[in-house]
């Protein structure tokens, strides 16, 4: 009996010590694609241009693609917060930073976490999930904080932050693909224990 339980003991252990080594992964990750984003909003020239006080930037979106599924919901909406947060501290980012990259990243999460436990095959779709939250989700926010009309205006705000996250999370498709390649994938954030 006293073995069985040093058993089960080191058996707990041992899942601790893995769950912590993904925890630190995934903070570590996060930190990096905020950095990532952070640093393609600034450096590329050609990364956002402003239309009615809203900075289209893809690469926003890009990093929301690919944080929601390879580190899931919660770590990918910190990263959006984060990126947000950071690019309008800068000057780099308007309101609009928080709701339309946090609302694509929770989208890609909670797409991504339905697909590892349905398709884990098909997990990396989940990142052309992001304009459903964005679009639908966060440019109803941002009517709402800035009324341009009447529904036209909703449609507007659609129109803009469709054009900012469809070539965004595009890119974040294609480049988890490449990731994949590379044997990197969101298996590594989310193992089987």
């Amino acid at each position: 009996m006293n073995e069985e339980s040093s058993d089960q003991a080191e058996k707990r252990a041992g899942e601790k010590t893995v769950l912590q080594t993904i925890l630190t992964k995934r903070v570590a990750t996060a930190g990096i694609l905020i950095a990532v984003g952070l640093l393609l909003s600034y450096l590329n020239p050609f990364a956002y241009f402003t239309i009615f006080g809203t900075k289209i930037n893809p690469f926003a979106h890009f990093i929301n693609a690919m944080a929601g599924v390879l580190i899931g919901m919660s770590f990918g909406c910190t990263v959006a917060l984060g990126i947000a947060i950071l690019r309008f501290v800068i000057g780099l980012g308007t309101i609009h930073a928080f709701h339309g990259g946090i609302s694509g990243a929770f989208v890609v999460g909670l797409s991504a976490y339905i697909l590892r436990k349905k398709y884990p095959k098909y997990v990396e779709l989940a990142a052309l999930t992001e304009p459903i939250g964005t679009v639908f989700i966060g440019g109803t926010i941002a009517y709402l904080i800035v009324p341009l009309g009447g529904i036209e205006g909703l449609f507007f705000y659609w129109g803009l932050f469709a054009m900012s996250c469809i070539p965004g999370c595009i890119l974040g498709y294609l480049m988890l693909r490449i990731l994949k390649r590379a044997d990197i994938t969101w298996e590594d954030y989310f193992p089987r224990v």
